[in-house]
């Protein structure tokens, strides 16, 4: 999971009856590009140029014709998931001191989960010149529940009536009083899984250089919830309210499960003796979910169904990678690796479900939500110590850098016009910095066991794998 890594309900922006409903996108994490294996994952995921054991029928299906007899690859990862939202304070101005709004700015609620499970298993058989390989490979396993208090905002000049009569800031009603408006409270809950098999084929070219490509069949499923509760006067600066259910001012729910296919393909060149080069594309499958909102006890229309769609979009990512692996000596292993995540197709569909088509506020939010594209910077180096003619120990390290991935809404940083609550729900992050490290065993004939670790901000990963030769 990198740990897209973004889930903008969350991945798709189902955004849900008015803007003060919508669910927020911090699920960075749901996410993770880097490639199988813990030797990759020591070496800070730089691995689609070395591509020389079973990992490669999804990193790099080229560098299956480097294997000499066949083997069998088994990864079991745990993620320790944490998630940030803005969850209290207040924004674009200073607290008014009533009740709960007494915090000048934004600040995050830290949400965490544990996640554990088989993330990759492969068997790869090579001939002359050519392998082939299958492959079942956890892309997205997440899972995330919070309770989102509710931050103050400055929002003055104007209005809301129903979601066709609007002007902007599109403030709630109950804010021309004294222009300040409050983020619904919330009770979330998420979970996305996404596994595919695949099968790989490679060959060798002449001048060293190496092709190879895999199908594989994604499996989807997704299931969320949105409780949202009313924040209105006179419960507008009071904690809130989850224990009544007459305080609820609606539901929403994203569910589903589907199926696709996609291609991986890739290259690998070792003309030179101590250089090699190797690239990939890996197409990111396309889903469909269901999303249904009804209004609740709180609302002026209690049982109302707002929306209810079966065919949202939900495009995960293409990736294109490119790297270079320097062998010094047969001890010495140092790579490189750009990857480029192409995360604005998370919402190139985008369907906003929360106003009517063309409503003003519709319009301004459709053209200012933003998600900007990943360009990851990975780098690792791995040392092998000689303990005989066959075994040795393989100590490992590396890091990367991985960029802000989550939707944004780009309106004026100071004041969050032309839409202050959509520029709360959506603020822009920094991106953040991933450092590895990991052990490895391994006998030159039959049997490999690696263990590695991850540590950023939103994601700590911990990863065994082992391969078998026969």
């Amino acid at each position: 999971m990198t740990r897209l890594h973004v889930l903008a309900l969350t991945i798709t922006l189902p955004l849900v009856s008015s803007s003060a409903f919508a669910q927020n996108t911090e699920d960075q994490n749901a996410f993770d590009f880097s490639l199988p294996g813990a030797r990759s994952r020591a070496i800070g995921g730089a691995f689609v140029a070395i591509a020389d054991d079973a990992t490669s029928a999804y990193s790099n299906p080229a560098g299956l014709t480097q294997l000499f007899r066949p083997e069998i690859s088994i990864e079991v990862r745990h993620w320790h998931l944490t998630n940030l939202e803005p969850s209290r304070g207040h924004a674009f101005g200073a607290a008014t001191g009533i009740g709960v709004d007494t915090i000048n700015g934004l600040v995050d609620d830290r949400f965490h989960n544990d996640i554990t499970g088989l993330s990759f298993l492969s068997f790869v058989y090579p001939g002359n010149g050519w392998a082939v390989g299958v492959f079942g490979h956890q892309l997205s396993k997440y899972q995330m529940d919070r309770r989102i208090y509710g931050p103050f905002f400055n929002c003055s000049g104007g209005y809301r009536v129903g979601n066709t009569i609007a002007t902007a800031p599109f403030c709630e009603p109950d804010a021309i009083v004294d222009g300040i408006d409050r983020e619904f409270p919330k009770i979330q809950s998420v979970s996305v899984s996404i596994r595919s098999t695949g099968a790989a084929f490679a060959y060798d070219l002449p001048s060293r250089l190496s092709v190879g490509g895999a199908l594989q069949f994604f499996n989807f499923s997704i299931s969320s919830v949105n409780t949202v509760f009313d924040a209105r006067d006179p419960q507008k600066y009071l904690p809130p309210n989850y224990a009544d259910p007459q305080n609820v001012e609606l539901v929403s729910r994203q569910f589903g499960s589907d199926h696709a296919f996609a291609v991986n393909v890739g290259v690998l060149w070792n003309k030179f003796d101590h250089w090699g080069f190797g690239g990939s594309f890996r197409q990111g499958p396309k889903f469909a979910f269901s999303t249904e909102t009804v209004r609740g006890a709180a609302s002026a229309v209690p049982g109302q169904v707002v929306v209810s769609q079966t065919d949202n979009p939900f495009h995960v990512p293409d990736t294109y990678s490119a790297g270079a692996v320097y062998r010094p000596d047969e001890k010495w292993r140092l790579s490189v690796e750009y990857d480029r995540v192409q995360y604005h197709q998370l919402i190139e569909d985008f369907r906003n479900t929360a106003f009517f088509d063309g409503s003003p506020e519709s319009v301004v939010v459709s053209a200012l939500m933003k998600l900007d594209d990943s360009n990851q910077i990975r780098g690792g180096g791995e040392y092998l110590m000689l303990l005989s003619r066959s075994r040795a120990l393989a100590f490992r390290a590396g890091t990367w850098w991985d960029p802000n991935h989550q939707p944004y809404f780009n309106g004026d940083p100071a004041t969050g016009l032309p839409a202050p609550r959509w520029a709360v729900l959506f603020p822009r992050r920094d991106g953040h910095m991933h450092v590895s490290g990991g052990i490895g065993f391994n006998t030159r004939s039959h049997f490999q066991l690696d263990a590695a670790v991850d540590f950023s901000e939103l994601v700590d990963t911990f990863s065994i794998s082992s391969v078998w030769r026969f």
